[in-house]
């Protein structure tokens, strides 16, 4: 958040506490921290303010897995996020807040098995996400926060048997990825995302279509090519791992 859209000096540096606090560990005090900046920017009606304390209160509370209590911040940083578009609607900052808030709270319902409404936030997202690219086609930002919501929101309908949409979704997150990666090969995060989504899509194959075995087995085999080279660069890194296993399990029978 620019610092200029933060006009109270104490709401500032309440803000930089928390943050600092929440680097160091110490969650508790920090969420303390952010109920005075709450309460700061409330006086204030620095609702740009509210919408990041909020925000990084429901981050900190979904880590703590205090799944009711983040949900209930992530909301009320909606309804903040709500009220600068209003102010605002074509403010891309905005729109972004919007599009983060909704991923992040559909990953927190999907935490809690509410498919329905996981589904409903991650296609509200995927759409502000889709009109912020179409607006500024390079803006990478957008495209890794883009992608990263159609991963997630792939694997929620794949989980509730939605394969022919999943396929649809994850299909975008290759296409986003695909130009993230070959945009910056060295990025082992555009890397990690991109073998998600193909090792996902191989899975949404082989279950969907069983005659689209051969496009299954090529989406996977290159998902464990990118998940391998991973590894050799993070010997240590125990997600990489899982993902490999899952997609050396989704391979079985192709």
């Amino acid at each position: 958040m620019a610092r200029s859209k933060v006009k109270n000096l104490l709401l500032l540096k309440q803000i930089h506490s928390a943050v600092s606090q929440i680097k160091k560990g110490k969650l508790d005090k920090a969420l303390e921290t952010l109920d005075k900046a709450e309460t700061s920017a409330r006086q204030s009606k620095s609702t740009d303010a509210l919408y990041y304390i909020l925000f990084t209160r429901g981050g900190i509370l979904y880590s703590a897995k205090e799944y009711d209590q983040a949900l209930e911040a992530y909301e009320k940083a909606l309804e903040a996020g709500s009220d600068l578009l209003k102010t605002d609607p074509e403010n891309a900052d905005y729109q972004h807040y919007m599009g983060t808030t909704l991923s992040n709270t559909g990953n927190l319902l999907k935490k809690k098995s509410e498919i329905d409404k996981a589904d409903e936030y991650y296609s509200q997202a995927r759409k502000i996400y889709f009109d912020l690219i179409k607006k500024d086609p390079q803006n990478a930002v957008y495209q890794s926060y883009a992608g990263e919501n159609l991963n997630n929101y792939g694997e929620l309908l794949m989980e509730s048997g939605s394969l022919e949409k999943a396929c649809e979704i994850l299909r975008e997150a290759i296409e986003i990825y695909e130009k993230l990666y070959k945009e910056k090969p060295d990025n082992l995060g555009y890397q990690a995302e991109l073998s998600v989504a193909l090792s996902q899509l191989g899975g949404c194959l082989k279950h969907q279509v069983p005659e689209e075995s051969g496009a299954a087995k090529e989406k996977l085999e290159k998902a464990l090519e990118l998940q391998e080279s991973l590894l050799d660069q993070q010997p240590e890194n125990e997600k990489v791992k899982e993902a490999i296993a899952l997609t050396e399990e989704r391979l079985k029978g192709l």
